[in-house]
């Protein structure tokens, strides 16, 4: 499942001092160097920044001989501190929404390339961070307002040095979008009969008769899995026990939902995506809508499109 992705792991460590392919060590802190000026948003007067592939490049060139040292990853300075710096800037209003976002696109893709979450003490961290604000301030997904005031979610945490709130803040934005557009981006292992699908939530100023294309798709709220294949794959963590099934609690503010919801059962893992489970050897149509029915449950959204197609509950059926 797409959703379960995690970038590869670094390579193994080199002996101190060892510079890969004898690349001078000025030209590695050169490098480095390069890099910290983008993460601190130093804009150059002469036109010399560095465009998005260009960025990639350098951190990949820069990775390429040897992982950072504790003292390279200080001087890139891509860390909860930085991240905090800037979300006040934009809640102060330096720091136009754009440029924000593309700031934070930025910076996560320089920490992925540069394995900061593996090899800084926060930087995992800091890296869902950065995710989390990528989604809240696109305006693809969340108005003016909504970006503000979930920033200022985040800073709050960070401040106070609790936990990335992506849970709350991943449900309290489908909230607000109210009407969302999802669409099946990935099935597998078999695509006709497949035991796992990955749906994504398509930009809010889409249109539910439009067809998505690969750059529409990126977010992935909803995975849905069948019964056999979540007992093979499920994570050994709290959140993915029984205990912590959501359907229960709706079914108990809503006994009408029981039948709605047979056979269903809805987790949250860490990252504030929604992992919904079928009693079901295989996922067709009916499958999928009964998995959309819950997440639209569970995050109090007013209608769900699934490939163009309103999903609506029994009581809701003409």
């Amino acid at each position: 499942m797409s959703s379960r992705r995690q970038p590869p792991p670094p390579p193994g460590p080199s002996p101190s001092g060892d510079l890969g392919e004898g690349v001078p060590e000025e030209e590695r802190i050169f490098r480095i160097e390069r890099l910290a000026s983008h993460v601190r948003d130093e804009v150059s007067s002469d036109g010399s920044d560095l465009k998005d592939a260009e960025l990639l490049a350098l951190a990949k060139s820069t990775m390429r001989d040897r992982p950072l040292a504790r003292s390279e990853i200080k001087l890139l300075s891509l860390n909860l501190e930085r991240i905090r710096a800037q979300i006040s800037r934009f809640l102060s209003g330096e720091l136009e929404r754009s440029r924000f976002h593309d700031w934070v696109c930025e910076m996560l893709k320089i920490s992925i390339t540069m394995f900061l979450a593996s090899e800084s003490p926060r930087g995992q961290t800091a890296e869902s961070a950065l995710g989390l604000l990528a989604l809240v301030v696109d305006d693809d997904f969340t108005s003016p307002d909504s970006s503000r005031r979930l920033c200022q979610l985040v800073l709050d945490r960070i401040e106070f040095r609790q936990t990335v709130p992506c849970r709350r803040a991943i449900s309290e934005m489908l909230r607000e979008l109210g009407v969302v557009s999802l669409s099946v981006c990935e099935r597998g292992p078999c695509t006709e009969d497949p035991s796992w699908v990955d749906i994504s939530l398509l930009p809010r100023h889409f249109r539910p008769d439009s067809r998505p294309t690969e750059g529409d798709t990126w977010f992935q709220p909803l995975s849905v899995s069948t019964r056999s294949l979540w007992q093979q794959i499920s994570p050994n963590e709290p959140w993915a026990n029984r205990e912590n099934d959501r359907v229960p609690a709706l079914i108990s503010e809503d006994s009408t939902l029981e039948n709605e919801l047979e056979g269903l059962q809805l987790f949250l893992d860490p990252g504030g995506l929604t992992e919904a489970v079928v009693d079901s050897s295989r996922l067709g149509s009916r499958e999928l809508r009964r998995a959309v029915s819950g997440f639209r449950l569970l995050h109090q959204m007013r209608r769900c499109y699934l490939d163009g197609i309103p999903v609506h509950f029994h009581k809701e059926d003409l």
